[in-house]
């Protein structure tokens, strides 16, 4: 006995054991990191940065971003898309099995410095579709100068047109002035670089007014140091031109011999310069080039900028100018946001979201900031932006920042920090309308209701306060509807039972009538109950033989009938 119930109690927790394994999953929180490589690189050559995704991954998608001021993209592994600032990672394994997964991205270096390449967003799996623990990492390149580079930035030559500098040019001597006539409003600057392999750049030469005008030169050497002349040209208010300090005035008292010739590898002259974040100076393009295409949400149109009429890209919802540069050997040719107080430029950088990419820009100066939040400035996506920080946290893990998306329109994000990920930023969260933007022309959106009719959009002309009004007065109809249902079932149950009620009188009254046959035509059926009424009742057996005989005499009579 006692072996019978161990069997069937060995039994039992078997059979519990195996439910519970069909019908309970297991299931362990998967994680895996991203590593990656730091490299150092010299100016001008290619640097690959090593990306090692360590865990039973199945498949793996991640958007890296880079700073094309210092990185210029050009192969990788395991990459399925790059370039424009970012780089997609994109990798599965085959046979549905799961491991470590190693990528490569190689970039030329274009600038010296130092630089991070960011993770924006990642999607990375199991082998049961679950989204994975991820610790992300970040790459940090350091861009060193050539080891022979030259610092020289230095000018070998120095010269305007009409007008003589004083003193006379020298490479040691910073500092210049020179005298022109009233009728000139422009100088033409030669100045030429003691190393070939240094830059030149020179603005403030043209829309001269009336006394002092600064002309700045800069030179920038090989390895990247800067060096400034100025010269302080003073316009004389009369016509005749001035001769201050005894130095030789411009216009038609300028001797020929003062005029240097041309020289084929002078500088050309920018009418108008803008300052990069590095200081560097580009001019803005007069014309724009055969074939470019505006961004998008942009429109094109000019702008007056010291008496130049120059073509620009505006963005009227955002606010935002953009102009085109023909860019150097750092910095690609294209448009940039464009400040007209400060006359400065930034690159147009996107950066990589889960869908799509976005272009971060400040943000607009009539935004309602919500209660909670402050606008700070800060770098994000390798530049500086204005967004808005949470009050009070030191190390908040979300910001709001505004942006555009691929198709130009502008709107708010939030920007996770922990994930490095964006997302539209949803209104309701705060409870208010951080888009409060009075001024910004919108694009006009169709209003009223909308809903689905056999798997289509129909858009009416109803507000939702109508389609509510509509909606009860449906509801109510229903009610009404039922209530008259009820009624009407109800009047029609008791109509049949009164007709059933009174068909079965009708019958009983025919089938008297059979009964009382052709014997006696002028009794009634009432007289024919009360009769045998009676009989039954004085004498049940009489009756009831009574009855036998005129059944078969009202037998025999419907026979001789027929």
């Amino acid at each position: 006995m006692k072996r019978f119930f161990s069997r069937k109690l060995a039994a039992l927790f078997v059979a519990l054991v195996m439910v519970l394994a069909l019908t309970t999953p297991i299931s362990w929180a998967a994680s895996c990191t991203v590593t990656f490589t730091d490299p150092s690189v010299i100016v001008g050559n290619n640097v690959t940065i090593s990306v090692r995704l360590s865990g039973n991954a199945a498949a793996a998608t991640i958007w890296m971003n880079y700073d094309q001021r210092y990185l210029q993209y050009v192969s990788g592994s395991g990459v399925a898309q790059g370039g424009g600032g970012s780089v997609k990672l994109d990798y599965a394994y085959d046979s549905g099995g799961a491991g470590s997964m190693n990528f490569s991205m190689t970039f030329k270096a274009l600038k010296t410095g130092q630089t991070t390449v960011t993770c924006t967003s990642y999607d990375i799996v199991d082998t049961n579709g679950e989204d994975m623990g991820t610790n992300m990492g970040n790459s940090v390149v350091t861009i060193n100068a050539q080891p022979t580079a030259s610092g020289n930035n230095n000018l070998g030559s120095l010269s305007i047109s009409p007008g003589t500098l004083s003193p006379g040019f020298s490479a040691g001597t910073t500092s210049y002035k020179a005298w022109v006539s009233n009728s000139t409003t422009s100088v033409a600057v030669s100045a030429k670089a003691a190393d070939s392999k240094a830059k030149v750049a020179v603005w403030g030469n043209t829309g001269l007014d009336v006394g002092d005008n600064t002309v700045t030169v800069q030179v920038t050497a090989e390895n990247g140091s800067k060096k400034t002349y100025t010269i302080t040209v003073n316009r004389a208010s009369g016509s005749t031109g001035g001769n201050t300090g005894g130095n030789t005035g411009g216009g038609n008292s300028q001797a020929p011999e003062d005029t240097p010739e041309p020289s084929p590898t002078a500088t050309p002259v920018p009418d108008v310069v803008v300052t990069l974040p590095d200081d560097t100076q580009l001019p803005i393009s007069t014309q724009l080039p055969e074939g470019v295409t505006i961004p998008q949400g942009f429109e094109e149109g000019q702008l007056e900028v010291e008496g130049q009429t120059l073509p620009v890209a505006i963005h009227k919802q955002a606010n935002l100018t953009a102009v085109y540069l023909e860019g150097d050997e750092e910095h690609p040719a294209g448009f940039y946001f464009y400040n007209e107080k400060t006359r400065e430029a930034v690159a147009i950088t996107p950066v990589a979201m889960s869908s799509g990419k976005l272009t971060l820009i400040n943000l607009p100066e009539d935004l309602a900031i919500p209660q909670g939040y402050s606008s700070t400035l800060m770098e994000l996506g390798g530049q500086q932006h204005t967004l808005l920080t949470p009050d009070g946290v030191e190390d908040p893990n979300h910001y709001i920042v505004c942006a555009l998306d691929e198709k130009g329109v502008m709107g708010l994000y939030l920007y996770d920090v922990e994930q490095q990920s964006y997302q539209r930023y949803q209104f309701a969260q705060t409870g208010e309308d951080l888009l409060a933007l009075s001024e910004v022309e919108e694009e006009p959106q169709e209003e009223g209701f909308v809903f689905s009719l056999f798997g289509r959009q129909v858009t009416t002309s109803w507000s939702d306060q109508v389609v509510s009004y509509l909606l009860a007065g449906l509801a109510l109809l229903s009610v009404v509807l039922l209530v008259v249902v009820i009624v009407l079932v109800v009047c029609l149950v008791k109509s049949r039972k009164a007709l059933r009620q009174a068909w079965m009188r009708e019958e009983e009254q025919r089938q008297l009538k059979i009964i009382a046959g052709p014997h006696a035509p002028g009794i009634t059926v009432d007289e024919i109950l009360a009769e045998y009424t009676t009989k039954d009742n004085e004498n049940p057996e009489e009756a009831d033989q009574g009855t036998t005989e005129e059944e078969e005499q009202t037998s025999e009579t419907q026979d001789d009938n027929n």
